[in-house]
């Protein structure tokens, strides 16, 4: 069963607000530098995937060969 992939869901928004979070209120250069430095890795490491998974839906909506297309979909059963 293929499920639509969204280039937007519940677990960016969460991600998106603990960035702020962490930025307004965590992120301290002098006193943990290598915790700030760890933070901004992994909010880092959420971006290249977001980005990443958006060029990937777009291959998928520009290739109508792809199997995972619109219409590579439409004859084959749903379950």
């Amino acid at each position: 069963m293929n499920k639509p992939i969204k280039r937007w869901n519940l677990l960016d928004s969460v991600n998106l607000a603990l960035f702020i979070v962490v930025v307004l209120f965590f992120l301290d250069f002098n006193n943990n530098a290598a915790v700030s430095y760890l933070l901004l890795g992994v909010f880092l490491l959420w971006v290249i995937t977001l980005i990443f998974r958006n060029i990937f839906i777009n291959k998928i909506e520009n290739d109508p060969d792809h199997p995972l297309h619109e219409t590579q979909l439409q004859g084959k059963k749903k379950i």
